[in-house]
């Protein structure tokens, strides 16, 4: 009575992990950077695109108050 499955089973679950900490830290690291890079994205142009709405909104009022 001195066999512990879990303990069996908790080895076993760490030599077929093997190196996957390293492997999750990079993956971690990869998806940290992938969000840094979108806000980034996000906080330049969209401000910008508000600019553009707003400009061609006032393109296209002075073209009718010309047509008038």
């Amino acid at each position: 009575m001195n066999n512990n499955g879990f303990k069996e089973l908790e080895e076993l679950y760490i030599k077929e992990r093997g190196n996957a900490g390293e492997q999750t830290k990079h993956n971690i690291g990869s998806n940290i950077n992938l969000f840094a890079f979108v806000s980034n994205i996000i906080d330049l142009y969209i401000p910008k695109a508000g600019d553009v709405i707003k400009s061609i909104s006032s393109f296209s009022s002075k073209r009718d108050d010309n047509n008038i």
